[in-house]
């Protein structure tokens, strides 16, 4: 008969109190017990105290192993009752039930000794639900990668007892095989990725940036597609996030990146290329566009091929017109970090907000100065906190930050300045973003407050407005062109829409000039998608004939290009005669071109290509954060292949879920729809 020492734990994995009512079984083995922290000769007869006495019947028992065991007594060696517990499957194992013993050996038998009880679970296989290692092993790699875990969490010591308990078949496996797992699922999806990119009827719209991790200080490139599917459902996949060693100069970037997109096999489905306004992008594009552009048309010549990050650009036109207040920032941003500097400072601020009652709650915000919204939300709220700035110049003899009254209001005017533009950075911002045609009135509203902005009457908002129009008319004097033809393809506006929003900025000799120039792009680009579109299913029935030379097939291509033209205007002129759909808050733009894919079915092309092109790469920002939450400090010799494979992995087994979860606590911008905007009203104070 088997006798146990090890303690037990309670269904909650608390350890057993020896002093409970409950009488706990086991066996004793070479060790020695203890009782009540004594310790008791094996070779003696244990002493029990007035609980272990007790008859078995009148006793707790909250161990779920106790439901295989009947219970019973015996006599020992010196004529003493011996509670003692016997296996209900195969009535043969006896163990002791004393409570200074515990359930380790018993729940060892039920487990992994019970012949009898092992063939019940196999008699009753609902009872005992198959366990697969493969799956098991599948399943912990995707929580690797989709919680960044390290890959040695499958070496530690309670994580293995945890599943041991949850399933006694399961094979414990190592670091190694783990990161085998990772990478043949990787492999798996990155060839269901190419496969369903090779089958998507659009084209395929890039973003892409480089990145260097503050832990390793090694480089990163980042490679995203943004798509319509064939079920008309917009996608966004990280394709690539490569190490990208030095130099990093115009000419290395584009030829890594045309190498990524050759190792896709999308050169011949490129659209647009979103990327920052860094001149080696410039240059970038540039070249790329000249590659691409020679190995498959791209769409209206390359012109729509570069697009630049609208995020990034909106915060190079807001940081120049901060420059002119630059000394009230550079000021209040000193008083902020004076204040934040030391626990003291700040406990004495917080009395001061209590004693100027102010309407003041949480506290200061120390911006990034290369980040204009963190400037914004740091004006913001210190001057909540105006009149316990004043009290505490007072009490602090050496801060001297203190703003004066012309001060504050500089700093009151350009919050109420700058509000509308933190708003659409927040929408251009957006994790999940929007189709196309919802960007072109952010722009036009952009453009409208710093045209208004030239007749403010205070002088300061009229210089910010001066600098920051002047890099606007730099960085976007054409962004109509994309955006408009975006506009053009929905349906509830169309063209009066950019006629109707021009009209508020220019005179009509230019609104017209500017009209026809879109819609020439306009029905350019569509007898493109007609083209590619014919040509396709042209080269599928040339495959199939052997090649001939005549000049009445030369003719007939010449009448039919003639043709195409006359029919592209008549088309397009249909499509934007016919009625506006009505405007409505579910309405789905995606879902109508769906539907009308066989009355405009070039149209419906041209939808899926202008409609997925991304205006900031906040897509890759995104990866970013996703390799920056993967290479810590604590994981700094993962090697760059592994960094790559867990992002590229996680993106696309989870999409931007795991980025939706971490900006929970953030406040969310809700969309707004461009004919909520009232561009004769805009706010500017």
């Amino acid at each position: 008969m088997e006798e146990a020492y090890d303690r037990d734990f309670d269904p909650d994995g608390h350890p057993v109190n020896e002093d409970d009512d409950e009488v706990e079984i086991g066996t004793v083995g070479s060790r020695t017990p203890t009782v009540d922290g004594a310790t008791v000769d094996a070779s003696q007869p244990a002493r029990k105290n007035q609980r272990t006495q007790k008859a078995a019947t009148t006793v707790k028992r909250r161990s779920w192993v106790w439901e295989h065991f009947n219970f019973t007594t015996d006599v020992d060696e010196d004529g003493k009752e011996v509670p003692l517990a016997v296996c209900k499957w195969c009535n043969d194992t006896k163990y002791k039930a004393y409570s200074v013993y515990g359930t380790s050996n018993a729940t060892t038998h039920i487990q992994k000794k019970c012949v009898a009880y092992k063939k019940h679970l196999a008699d009753n296989p609902v009872l005992a639900p198959k366990f697969d290692q493969k799956t098991y092993c599948r399943m912990f790699a995707e929580a690797i990668m989709f919680h960044s875990y390290p890959f040695n969490i499958v070496e530690h010591v309670k994580l293995r007892e945890l599943h041991s308990y949850l399933n006694p078949n399961v094979i414990h496996i190592s670091r190694n095989t783990i990161l085998a797992y990772c990478w043949k699922e990787h492999d798996r999806l990155k060839l269901r990725m190419r496969d369903s990119l090779s089958q998507v009827s659009s084209r395929i719209c890039f973003t892409s940036d480089c990145w260097s991790s503050k832990v390793t200080s090694r480089g990163y490139l980042s490679l995203t597609a943004h798509y319509i599917d064939n079920n008309w459902i917009l996608r966004s996949h990280i394709l690539n996030f490569k190490h990208f060693p030095p130099p990093h100069k115009s000419q290395d970037i584009y030829r890594f990146v045309q190498e990524l997109i050759r190792d896709w096999n999308l050169e011949g489905k490129a659209f647009s290329m979103t990327c920052d306004n860094a001149s080696s992008m410039d240059v970038m594009v540039s070249c790329l566009k000249t590659d691409l552009h020679s190995r498959s048309a791209l769409p209206c010549g390359g012109s729509l091929l570069h697009v630049r990050c609208c995020a990034h650009m909106l915060n190079l036109i807001v940081q120049s017109g901060l420059s002119v207040v630059g000394e009230s920032v550079v000021k209040l941003r000193g008083a902020c970090r004076y204040i934040d500097g030391s626990d003291h400072r700040l406990t004495k601020f917080h009395e001061c907000v209590r004693a100027s009652g102010a309407n003041f709650k949480g506290s200061l915000i120390l911006d990034c100065p290369t980040c204009w919204n963190s400037t914004y939300l740091m004006l913001k709220k210190a001057f909540q906190a105006k009149p316990a700035f004043d009290i505490f110049a007072m009490r602090d003899s050496n801060f001297d930050f203190n703003l004066s009254l012309e001060e504050w209001k500089v700093v009151e005017f350009v919050c109420g300045f700058l509000e509308p533009f933190y708003n659409i950075t927040c929408l251009f911002s957006g994790c999940e973003y929007p189709t196309a045609n919802l960007y072109f009135n952010n722009i036009i509203a952009i453009e409208k407050l710093l045209l208004l902005g030239h007749e403010h009457e205070v002088k300061c908002i009229r210089d910010m407005s001066s600098v920051m129009m002047e890099n606007f008319e730099k960085y976007w004097s054409d962004y109509s062109l994309l955006l408009s033809i975006a506009v053009m393809l929905d349906p509830r506006y169309k063209l009066a829409l950019v006629r109707n929003n021009w009209s508020h900025l220019y005179v009509d000799a230019k609104v017209d000039a500017r009209i026809t120039k879109v819609k020439d792009a306009f029905i350019e680009l569509y007898k493109f998608c007609d083209s590619a579109a014919t040509s396709t299913s042209s080269n599928s029935v040339s495959s199939r004939v052997s090649p001939q030379f005549s000049m009445s097939a030369m003719w007939e291509t010449f009448e039919s290009n003639n043709a195409s033209g006359s029919d592209a205007l008549t088309v397009v002129d249909a499509y934007l005669n016919a009625p506006l759909v009505p405007r409505s808050p579910d309405f789905d733009i995606l879902k109508y071109w769906q539907s009308s894919s066989s009355t405009y079915p070039t149209l419906a092309r041209m939808a899926k290509d202008v409609l997925a092109v991304p205006i900031t790469s906040v897509a890759s920002e995104s990866s970013f954060s996703m390799g920056s939450r993967t290479l810590t400090k604590y994981r700094a010799l993962l090697l760059p292949k592994n960094v790559e494979a867990i992002v590229t992995t996680q993106n696309w087994l989870f999409g931007y879920s795991r980025e939706e979860e971490l900006n929970a606590d953030f406040e969310v911008v809700s969309e707004t729809y461009p004919d909520d905007i009232d561009y004769d009203s805009l706010p500017l104070v």
